[in-house]
Formats: C-alpha cells, sequence, structure tokens
C-alpha cells in the first residue's frame, strides 16, 4: 500500500496521531477544570487545537486506511462539541439575563447541570430538576442547529422555560403558597346554575368552567354546538379547564327551548340572561334569588349573543357596565363577574 513512499507514510502517520491525542487530553484538561468549579470554557489556545487536528486528519486521510480514519475523525467531532458547547453556553448566557436570570444563577445552573461537581446530579433547590435538565439538553444537543439564527431561536425558547420551571419550583416549595390543588377539599356549592347558550370557542367554555367551579356552581348545562365534556371539542375545552370539567356537573340539550324547560322543571325560580340590550340592568341592581333551585344564569354565543326568540321568556336581562370604546367582555371574562356578585348578595364567604 505504501510502495515507493520510504518511511514517509509511517512517519506522517505517527504524527497525525500524536495530534489528535493531544487534541483530546486538552479537551479531557479543560472538562476536569470545569469539574472544579471553574467556568467550563475552550481553552485560550482552542484555534490552534482545531487547526492541529484538522492537520492531522488530512495527513491520516491521506495515507492510513479507511479503518483507521475513524479515531482521528471522533477526534474532531469531540472539539466540535466543545466549541458547540461555548457557542450555545454564552447564547444561552444572553437569553437568561433578559428573563431576570443574573450570572451568579447562571453560573450555579451550569454547575448542577455537570455530573463532575455535585454528588445529586441534576438538582439545585433554587431551580428544581427540570430547569437543570432542560438547561443541559440546550447545552448539549442531539443534533446541531442549522444556522446560528436558529441557535439563538432555540436559546431564547429555552431561557424563558426555564425561568418558567424555576419559578413554578419555588412556588411549589413555599408552603404558604396555595397555587396547587388540595385533593381532600369537597367542592362547596350554590343554588346557581350556568347556561351556555351556543358558544362556539371550546377555550372561553373551558374558562367558564373553572370560574364555575370555584364559585360553587351547582351545574353547567351546555345547549346546542357548545363544546362539552365528553362530547365536541371536549379535548380542547380540557386544556383550559384543567380538571374543572370533571366536578362541575353537566347536561347537555339540542336547543334553547328544551334547556328552558328542564330548568323550570327543575325548580330554578329566577333565569337571567347577560346580554348588551336597551333593556337590560346593571348586574349589581338585580336582587338574585335563591328560592328553590335558586338562580340560572344564561349567557350567550360571542358574536350573536342571546338568542332573542328566548328573551322575553327570561325574568330579566342583565349587563356589566362598559366604558370603554367596545361594547363587551369576553364571554368568559363576564361569568365570574356575575357569579360573585350574587355571592356577595348572598353574603356568602370562604368561612
Amino acid at each position: 500500500m505504501y510502495e515507493g513512499k520510504g518511511m514517509l507514510p509511517y512517519f506522517c502517520l505517527l504524527t497525525a496521531r500524536s495530534f489528535a491525542l493531544l487534541s483530546s487530553s486538552r479537551c479531557y484538561h479543560s472538562r476536569i477544570m470545569s469539574s472544579s468549579g471553574l467556568n467550563r470554557m475552550v481553552p485560550s489556545n482552542c484555534n490552534e487545537t482545531l487547526s492541529s487536528r484538522r492537520n492531522a486528519l488530512m495527513f491520516q486521510r491521506l495515507y492510513s486506511s479507511p479503518s483507521d480514519e475513524s479515531s482521528v475523525v471522533f477526534g474532531e467531532s469531540e472539539g466540535d462539541r466543545e466549541q458547540l458547547h461555548c457557542r450555545r453556553s454564552d447564547l444561552l448566557h444572553e437569553e437568561l439575563l433578559k428573563v431576570g436570570v443574573d450570572t451568579e444563577d447562571f453560573q450555579r445552573l451550569r454547575m448542577a447541570s455537570d455530573p463532575y461537581t455535585i454528588s445529586e446530579k441534576g438538582y439545585d433547590p433554587h431551580f428544581g430538576k427540570s430547569a437543570i435538565k432542560t438547561f443541559r439538553t440546550f447545552l448539549n444537543p442531539k443534533q446541531p442547529d442549522s444556522s446560528k439564527e436558529m441557535a439563538s431561536i432555540a436559546a431564547k425558547r429555552t431561557a424563558i422555560q426555564i425561568d418558567f420551571l424555576s419559578r413554578r419550583h419555588r412556588s411549589r416549595a413555599a408552603e404558604y403558597v396555595r397555587c396547587v390543588d388540595d385533593e381532600r377539599k369537597s367542592r362547596r356549592t350554590f343554588p346557581l346554575a350556568l347556561v351556555l347558550d351556543n358558544l362556539r370557542s371550546a377555550a372561553n367554555v373551558g374558562s367558564i368552567f373553572r370560574s364555575a367551579d370555584a364559585a360553587g356552581v351547582s351545574e353547567i348545562i351546555t345547549i346546542g354546538y357548545t363544546p362539552r365534556p365528553f362530547g365536541s371539542g371536549s379535548h380542547k375545552l380540557a386544556k383550559s379547564a384543567l380538571g374543572a370539567e370533571n366536578v362541575v356537573p353537566t347536561s347537555h340539550f339540542a336547543n334553547v327551548q328544551e334547556a328552558m324547560t328542564y330548568l323550570r322543571s327543575e325548580g330554578y325560580s329566577m333565569i337571567v340572561g347577560m346580554e348588551t340590550t336597551a333593556q337590560s340592568q346593571p348586574h349589581t341592581e338585580v336582587n338574585y334569588n335563591r328560592e328553590g333551585k335558586g338562580t340560572a344564569v344564561m349567557l350567550g354565543n360571542e358574536v350573536t349573543g342571546i338568542n332573542t326568540d328566548i328573551m322575553p321568556y327570561l325574568d330579566c336581562v342583565v349587563e356589566i357596565p362598559m366604558f370603554g370604546a367596545k361594547n363587551s367582555l369576553n364571554v368568559a371574562a363576564c361569568a365570574p363577574v356575575v357569579l360573585y356578585e350574587i355571592l356577595r348578595q348572598w353574603n356568602y364567604d370562604n368561612s
């Protein structure tokens, strides 16, 4: 294979392997430096190292067999990974500063993500495991980004995610913060129902289910194509209901006439429509009835409102005062305003 070339091939092969070994030892040295608590950085002579590797790779590809080539290719990829790691670290550091994670906290994240520097791998009480795992995954991607712009976009997204995961971890760890559901707590309900007349948005309906659960609504009645649990739009509804759709009883009717018949037969003594009309009363000036099954509040479609054919059969129509250029609030925002006004009038508290 090397006929006619004398000792030159063997000398070049030996030189190439020496360069590769030297480069690998320098990378290993940089990792040891990081394990001692210092910043994980590419050595100052990184350009020299990478240049030497390329020269070594060129000589070996010229004079070695295919089976020998993989070792030097691996050596070059190791150096590329170090360079990629440092470049992504700088990008993420810059984005984390924008969301309020200072340099000191960034160093804590980097230390926690390095298995050589901690006994409990991947944990820091200030950040929690999820944030540290996200940090480590960004610095050591399975596939490198196709461009610097893509890496910058990924860094911004990752910084926001790390900030959220860290704040969530600290919130859950704080005993005085009650931002999680108490599974031992049972629902307290009041003589109050919500009627949803052909709402189109599953996100709005899910939000209304959450408000209904919080305000102790005894049941929700859906009409027509309104998204509902275990029916049309249930998957999207669940995203904003966050489990409230499983604890608030619900019934469904094909049209508003059937729903009105059900409400009267069940004993609801007052059916109130929420709509902006010439005859509407301010929601704070109506006395809501709690006799029998109490009061049912009807909310209409986001665009067309309550079915005008049914308005003459309502006991009253109320509206929330508007002071802006727009004539209405989002239907999911209206529901809790009126629900808590009713509870205020009935003198219900959280005791």
